[in-house]
């Protein structure tokens, strides 16, 4: 396992375009004090990810307005934390700094790359005419040029009806029909299909995909695609597949001349420790969760998993480099934007996969350190795209620390079943044996004199307001707990044996024991599973009324108001879509953080104040 160092000068990262941006409207829609939110804002927001009720066009108005709600809840949490000075944990620290780095590697990859990638005019003629056409090719898959030639001589003699039949299996390893398009991922074959002449014969040529291949053209014919664009929707598509060719091109020449001088050594003890806690991992999960074209993913799901398991080893240096190594924690979050895919579930193949992953990864951050080197990091696109974030973690942050601050008590749920002693009161059934009083005064007497060893059968046949039970020293009985709910509920409620009170009720003050509890044939659950359900509501309904205030709380103190008009003059489409964006240099993220579903809190923001302006 000593085996697995890495050594970058030959690394180029896999590259793709970054997502183009839309021409947006840039209206003020609401201001939270002198913030503006943006129509462009808001529409990014809600077309890019999902959103309830976006499919229904007779809600469109509301799920805008829902949707607003949302985006001020967040910013105006966002600026809560900022002022109470709420930090980072140890995990948002790891994302803010990786998806920093994306951030970086993204602009310099559009400062150094797409500016340069412009096709010209020559090549995109060639690509118009290229584009109209599709091609039906047999592919011959050849050992060497070479072998390739003797293919070419025996395919330009032979006639197509009778040619293969004849032709020896020895000149070709492999061979199939496909077609061909201009913008295919193989530009190799692509330029060859394209030069085929009369003789239908390509030359051979080299494929960095395939290896040395020879093309027999079957049949030539118009793209039906194609046919239905009209010039300029073709220029454009050819424009931009020209462009991603040559930027793919600028970018492996760019990372060799970057990386050509790096190089970086990974600590095998820590390799060997991340490897095994994959594996561990991917036995208990089943497989077809993290199967991908026939491969096997670590997607964003594990790598939190594999952060919580491997926490105490974050902070350890696992790839050493003379200006300022990495450290596990951050090669780990650097797994939550790739595409990485592994052939093989363990052993060494699986290793050396890993390995030439963290390679990628490596010079990813060498990629990242040279946008830092050039100050990209207070670049405005990068501080614009990295704030949007990381108002979106701070706000979540405050919202589940107020969320998880709220708890129901056993007295709050004792006053829900009262209250709604109809429904449940009917189900179970209490035996208790109690002394009822007057006073509060009475109950210290009696209290004073069970401590002297008096027995609580002949106190409460001597004492006890509850004439019915008296002959029974005061046992009840068992008694349906809707008969007395207030006692019934709260008997439910206690130990058995154990005494409780004294209680204020509505015919007095009581002391009692529990003597036996059960339920009746009508009831589905048992009373714990009762009130654990009373408990798992009611905690969800005081959350949301505790956050609804203090987010109406927080939109007043920053003077929240809403521009109305604006607001209903935006038109965002009903596509449901989940938009990922695609860096410069590798990598791919959502596109934009999905909102909070908080709107409700503007009911209580409503009634101290207008939100209009």
């Amino acid at each position: 396992r000593h085996f697995f160092v890495l050594s970058l000068a030959l690394v180029v990262g896999s590259l793709s375009l970054a997502q183009d941006r839309r021409t947006l409207p840039g209206d003020t829609v609401a201001m939270v004090g002198k913030e503006a939110i943006t129509a462009a804002e808001l529409i990014r927001r809600i077309e890019m990810v999902p959103f309830p009720a976006k499919q229904q066009p007779t809600q469109a108005d509301e799920m805008k307005m829902k949707a607003l709600y949302a985006l001020i809840a967040e910013k105006v949490l966002a600026n809560e934390a900022r002022r109470a000075g709420i930090h980072e944990d140890k995990t948002t620290t790891l994302m803010h700094h990786e998806l920093e780095n994306l951030f970086i590697r993204d602009e310099l990859f559009k400062r150094e790359l797409e500016s340069n990638a412009m096709p010209t005019e020559g090549e995109l003629f060639v690509g118009l005419n290229r584009l109209q056409w599709e091609l039906k090719v047999i592919s011959f898959l050849v050992r060497s040029e070479a072998d390739g030639r003797e293919l070419v001589r025996h395919l330009a003699r032979g006639k197509p009806d009778s040619m293969f039949r004849t032709l020896p299996a020895s000149l070709f390893t492999e061979l199939d029909t496909i077609n061909i398009r201009f913008g295919g991922p193989d530009s190799a074959y692509e330029k060859a299909a394209f030069s085929l002449g009369n003789s239908r014969v390509s030359k051979p040529f080299h494929s960095n995909n395939l290896g040395w291949s020879v093309l027999y053209l079957l049949e030539k014919y118009s793209n039906p695609q194609v046919a239905k664009m009209n010039i300029d929707e073709r220029r454009r598509l050819v424009e931009k597949i020209l462009k991603a060719r040559h930027v793919q091109v600028l970018g492996d020449r760019y990372s060799l001349a970057l990386l050509a001088t790096k190089s970086a050594v990974a600590d095998s003890n820590v390799f060997t420790m991340f490897a095994d806690a994959i594996l561990a991992l991917r036995k208990e999960i089943d497989p077809k969760y993290y199967q991908r074209k026939g491969g096997y993913m670590i997607t964003s799901e594990m790598v939190d998993v594999l952060i919580d398991r491997l926490r105490p080893s974050l902070d350890t240096n696992f790839i050493h480099i003379p200006e300022g190594s990495m450290t596990l924690g951050e090669v780990l979050e650097m797994f939550r934007y790739e595409n990485y895919v592994s052939r093989s579930l363990e052993g060494f193949s699986f290793m050396v996969e890993l390995n030439e992953e963290i390679k990628h990864l490596v010079a990813n951050e060498f990629v990242a350190r040279e946008g830092r080197r050039q100050n990209l990091q207070y670049s405005a696109p990068v501080r614009n795209d990295l704030g949007l974030w990381t108002d979106y973690w701070a706000a979540r942050q405050v919202y589940y620390t107020v969320r998880e601050s709220v708890t129901v008590s056993d007295e709050e749920i004792l006053q829900h079943l009262v209250k709604n002693k109809e429904f449940f009161g009917r189900y179970y059934q209490v035996n208790v044996r109690e002394i009822l009083f007057r006073t509060l005064q009475d109950a210290s007497l009696i209290l004073d004199q069970l401590q002297h060893g008096e027995g609580f059968a002949h106190m409460a046949s001597q004492y006890t307001m509850r004439t019915e039970w008296k002959e029974n020293g005061g046992e009840s009985g068992f008694f349906t707990v809707l008969r007395n709910p207030e006692l019934g509920f709260r008997a439910m409620l206690a130990d058995t044996g154990k005494l409780e009170g004294p209680y204020k009720f509505p015919e007095g003050y009581s002391l009692f024991s529990v003597l036996g509890k059960r339920r009746t044939k009508e009831a589905t659950v048992g009373f714990d599973t009762l009130t654990h359900n009373v408990r798992v509501r009611l905690t969800s309904e005081k959350r949301k009324q505790t956050t609804d205030r203090f987010i109406a709380r927080l939109a007043e103190e920053q003077r929240v108001a809403v521009n109305q008009r604006k607001l209903k003059a935006i038109k965002p489409t009903s596509i449901p879509m989940f938009t990922q964006r695609f860096m410069g240099f590798g990598g791919m993220m959502t596109a934009v953080p999905i909102l909070l579903q908080q709107w409700d809190w503007i009911k209580e923001f409503q009634k101290k104040t207008s939100i209009a302006f």
